[in-house]
């Protein structure tokens, strides 16, 4: 017999614990979790439907730089707006310049600090209110459909006008609920005391452009009903990874404190500003609208993926355990 013979294993003795095997490996599905408020905004980009941060800001001012309407449009609206205040009796800082084509609800802040400004308030105010919004909306439209053509096609055309129609009701239901919220804001947050109510103020404010910042785009894309539009908006904002929160608060940091800050002449009322307040206030307007041109290539990125339904989160085992068991003390009390 060979030594090399093959040794059995002997069965246990009483008492001997037996010996340990690998239990199988059961197939179980995973749960799926539903996002939280802001999705996967904090999470890696390796796996994001959403471009990273750095291509959809390139993207957007390469685009507006390759779009002498887009950057006429930026340039000019400043001054016409000025002109308008000016014509209206304002008498202010002239560097509200800086955010005249702001996106919303920054816009809406603007607005209705200006007007409070002039009118105080009273059916005046809501006037001037009223025509601000509506003014807002078309031409927030007309950007929105040629941006679209220009990311798509490459050009702008009148076809980007007949685009920009469609989003008229998408845009204007933004306008009204970015007032919505900074009415509501005021309201309530103050009872927080002045640290934490501005806090949350500012935390509202970079909600809403987190929340309805694609809203205006899919309405182009999509040209579904609007409140269907502005839900598909925000799921598409809490797509994992892309760190859409960190664009927007960047966004609200450059466009309130920095623009404002760094204006020149910021605390000189004068109705005729310098040529430098000017200047500074058109490359203002140019980014802003580069930073919508970035929202609308991050949407037309990640529309395909965005969800048609809500996600919704499924029982965990843990879970399933703890109702059970629940479940089971109920019926003995019975």
């Amino acid at each position: 017999m060979s030594p090399r013979r093959d040794r059995r294993r002997r069965p246990n003795r009483p008492g001997q614990p037996a010996d340990r095997q690998p239990a199988p490996a059961r197939d179980e599905p995973q749960a799926e979790r539903r996002p939280g408020l802001f999705g996967g905004a904090l999470a890696g980009t390796a796996e994001s439907p959403l471009p990273p941060m750095g291509r959809s800001l390139g993207r957007g001012f390469l685009t507006v730089a390759a779009q002498p309407v887009l950057t006429v449009v930026a340039v000019v609206t400043p001054v016409l707006a000025w002109l308008g205040l000016i014509a209206l009796g304002f008498e202010g800082l002239p560097n509200r310049l800086v955010d005249v084509l702001a996106l919303p609800p920054i816009s809406t802040y603007f607005d209705l600090g200006t007007g409070t400004s002039r009118f105080g308030l009273g059916p005046a105010f809501l006037t001037y209110l009223g025509v601000s919004m509506l003014l807002r909306t078309l031409l927030y439209s007309y950007l929105t459909g040629a941006i679209v053509e220009a990311l798509t096609d490459g050009r702008i055309s009148r076809y980007g006008l007949l685009l920009g129609v469609t989003a008229i009701p998408t845009v204007l239901l933004v306008q009204v609920a970015s007032f919505t919220l900074i009415v509501v804001g005021n309201l309530f947050l103050p009872v927080l005391g002045p640290g934490i109510g501005f806090l949350g103020f500012v935390a509202a404010l970079v909600a809403g452009l987190y929340f309805l910042g694609f809203a205006p785009f899919a309405a182009v894309q999509e040209r579904r009903p609007v409140m269907e539009t502005v839900r598909r908006s925000a799921r598409a904002a809490m797509l994992p990874g892309g760190r859409h929160l960190i664009l927007s608060s960047l966004y609200f940091f450059l466009a309130l404190p920095v623009a404002l800050g760094l204006s020149p002449g910021g605390s000189e009322i004068t109705a005729n500003p310098s040529l430098a307040t000017w200047v500074f206030a058109a490359f203002a307007n140019v980014l802003h609208v580069g930073f919508m041109a970035a929202f609308a290539y991050r949407w037309i990125v990640a529309e395909p993926s965005v969800p048609d339904q809500r996600v919704r989160r499924r029982a965990q085992p843990r879970d399933q355990t703890r109702a059970q068991t629940r479940t089971g003390s109920r019926a003995r009390r019975g």
